[in-house]
């Protein structure tokens, strides 16, 4: 074979064992960059005098040291007329702190309730309705993650309805009751950290959120 001044040399040959351990290594550095995401997504009916009257889906996203919390309702009541209640409460937790979060609860396709919450150098901002209120006080627990975690050895949570504390004790093994402004009470059930059933007092009537299996 001609080279014509050049020393023509067989490649190097790469051992199989080298080449398995390279794409190990080459496998391990790509999913180091490659970051931890776990969804849980339950889903429950929502009962009211022995009928389904709507559903509840509720998620949380865990990526890293970020945890998301959203929950979403549609239920319908019948009082004299059809009352349909739309809900969403979502929060998201930086390092177990929560940065921010948000509410719209409609009735008839009315807002009662749009407010966002979030976190900004040392204190809270609320915002609904074009105002703005600023809010002190750490938050670890909302309402949001109430279907998802278990509040342990909690003894209040935020509300993002009444936008402030709300009073919880745990009245038995895995059972919570939950203060309401109005005088009202929740329970909440779990079982394996989450929750199982939710019985929750409204103006209308009582009414039971049931995981689904």
């Amino acid at each position: 074979m001609r080279t014509y001044g050049f020393t023509y040399r067989k490649p190097f040959p790469v051992k199989p064992r080298v080449a398995v351990v390279s794409l190990v290594l080459f496998s391990a550095l790509y999913l180091s960059f490659i970051p931890a995401f776990e969804q849980q997504h339950l889903k429950y009916d929502v009962i009211r005098n022995g009928k389904i009257i709507g559903q509840l889906s509720s998620i949380k996203t865990t990526k890293n040291n970020v945890v998301e919390y959203r929950a979403e309702s549609n239920v319908e009541v019948n009082v004299i007329f059809a009352i349909k209640i739309y809900t969403f409460v979502s929060g998201v937790f930086s390092n177990g702190q929560l940065t921010d979060g948000k509410i719209i609860r409609r009735v008839n396709g009315k807002d009662k309730a749009n407010a966002h919450i979030y976190w900004s150098h040392d204190k809270y901002y609320i915002r609904e309705e074009m105002k703005t209120k600023e809010f002190k006080d750490h938050i670890y627990y909302t309402t949001a993650c109430l279907m998802n975690r278990e509040p342990l050895s909690l003894t209040r949570i935020f509300s993002e309805n009444y936008q402030k504390f709300l009073d919880i004790i745990q009245v038995k093994p895995h059972q919570y009751k939950l203060s309401l402004p109005d005088g009202n009470y929740n329970y909440y059930t779990y079982t394996n950290g989450i929750c199982t059933e939710a019985k929750i007092s409204t103006t209308f009537s009582t009414a039971y959120f049931r995981l689904k299996k």
